[in-house]
């Protein structure tokens, strides 16, 4: 039976999806032309997209995932929104959106606050405010907008990840072990560029895997430079061609750099599943792209992560040298999941962590976590009921309380009991992953 969390996200996706719809379909019977009606549909959308993103505030990569899209359609209403009301210097004020010449009130919702671009001929260096400096900025493409694709260091390396020691060790070798060999490398004429696309259901630590990865080259003078659908879907035709170029151009200007892009399927899509013109331009404009890392001689990681490798255009996957497939958590996994994520307290007597194991199996690395989170909340719970200090007036003593409550869990006088896993294990189901893991195999079927 399905959870009432599931029936919210069920809820918001379908309206989602149908505000997003509602806005294309605006849009192509206005022969393209934007209108206000299309405006305001993608306002709603990025409405319920934060909606969805709130809901999952927990789970970092759903959270995460439903900003950038809201982000996106954030800046499509921008767009239209600053079509409908060119700013003119001597009119300080902006008149309200005129639709196609059909009478219009200017939108009441509030608006997001706009980044001007920063453009400049082409080869021409441009500066930010902060000093992030680019010779690739255009007017489609901002130096600002540049600037936010580079990635920080993740706070976590290879020895952090729990499991996938084969990927480990493909990484590892083909990547981290073979830099530093440069005189080697132009004897044997190897090339500089090193390219994977990791595929698997959501949730198994793609993401994860890539920022570790990151972390290992960032600390050998690598940049980390990242795009996600978000970053590159545009509902003017040619912008997001633009931008898959601009990335890769400055992956070149940067080098030593990793080029990350995620849910790669929504950014080179199979030419033959799509009908849209722009799908298949975008495609077409990504690999093209491609060939400007592949020509040049600069140490370039590129890195690819979806959970559907079979909606990726073929053509674009025969270029990629590696493909790793990132299954999910195996029952050895996942035991050494629970007690490294649950260090911080005991189990009762004739409790195991083999137990926890054995019983997720199809499991995700996500779906493992809540009930973790789950479990240490209720653990908390527990304790706070039976050693919070009160003062003679009954009032909580919080320092005193903290330090109680602490201690009681480090000396094991809370216990996560059988009973206790059971009943979270029992309301927190996995994410559905058949039709997903139908397209994987599939797709292992034709590779």
């Amino acid at each position: 039976m399905d959870t009432f969390y599931d029936k919210q996200m069920s809820e918001l996706c379908r309206e989602y999806n149908a505000y997003v719809a509602q806005a294309q379909n605006t849009n192509r019977r206005n022969n393209y032309t934007v209108s206000v009606d299309e405006y305001k549909f993608y306002i709603k959308a990025a409405e319920t997209a934060r909606k969805i993103s709130n809901l999952n505030a927990s789970e970092r990569a759903v959270f995460q995932q439903w900003s950038d899209r809201a982000v996106m359609n954030e800046r499509k209403a921008i767009q239209i929104y600053n079509i409908l009301n060119p700013q003119k210097p001597e009119e300080p004020e902006k008149p309200a959106p005129q639709d196609s010449g059909k009478k219009s009130s200017q939108p009441a919702q509030p608006q997001p606050e706009r980044n001007v671009p920063t453009s400049a001929k082409e080869g021409q260096y441009v500066t930010t405010a902060s000093g992030f400096r680019t010779r690739n900025a255009s007017d489609d493409v901002s130096a600002e907008t540049i600037e936010k694709w580079y990635q920080e260091k993740p706070n976590h390396g290879l020895a952090d990840i729990v499991g996938m020691e084969d990927m480990k060790k493909t990484i590892t070798e083909e990547i981290i072990e073979n830099i530093g060999w440069d005189k080697t490398d132009a004897l044997l004429d190897i090339p500089a560029l090193k390219s994977f696309l990791f595929y698997g259901p959501f949730g198994t630590g793609k993401s994860h895997f890539v920022e570790a990865v990151a972390r290992e080259l960032m600390d050998k003078g690598f940049k980390f430079i990242k795009l996600t659908g978000s970053d590159v879907h545009d509902s003017y035709v040619g912008v997001g061609e633009k931008i898959v170029q601009t990335a890769f151009k400055e992956a070149v200007d940067n080098a030593p750099a990793i080029l990350y892009f995620d849910e790669f399927e929504n950014m080179c899509p199979e030419r033959e599943q799509t009908t849209e013109g722009h799908e298949k331009r975008l495609t077409v404009a990504f690999m093209e792209a491609y060939n400007i890392i592949n020509n040049s001689d600069k140490p370039i990681v590129f890195l690819a992560a979806t959970n559907y490798p079979d909606k990726v255009e073929h053509a674009m996957l025969s270029r990629i040298i590696t493909n790793v497939p990132v299954p999910l958590p195996s029952e050895e996994v996942r035991l050494e999941f629970f007690k490294k994520k649950t260090a911080g307290f005991m189990l009762e007597d004739g409790f195991d962590y083999e137990y926890m194991a054995d019983v997720t199996d199809n499991y995700s690395f996500r779906d493992l976590k809540k009930i973790v989170d789950r479990l240490k909340l209720t653990v908390k719970s527990e304790a706070k009921k039976r050693f919070t200090v009160y003062d003679d007036a009954g009032n909580r003593l919080p320092e005193e309380s903290d330090e109680s409550v602490s201690n009681a869990i480090a000396e094991g006088r809370i216990r996560v009991t059988k009973e206790m896993f059971d009943q979270i294990y029992n309301t927190t189901p996995p994410e559905k992953k058949s039709e997903i893991l139908a397209s994987i195999e599939a797709f292992e079927n034709k590779t």
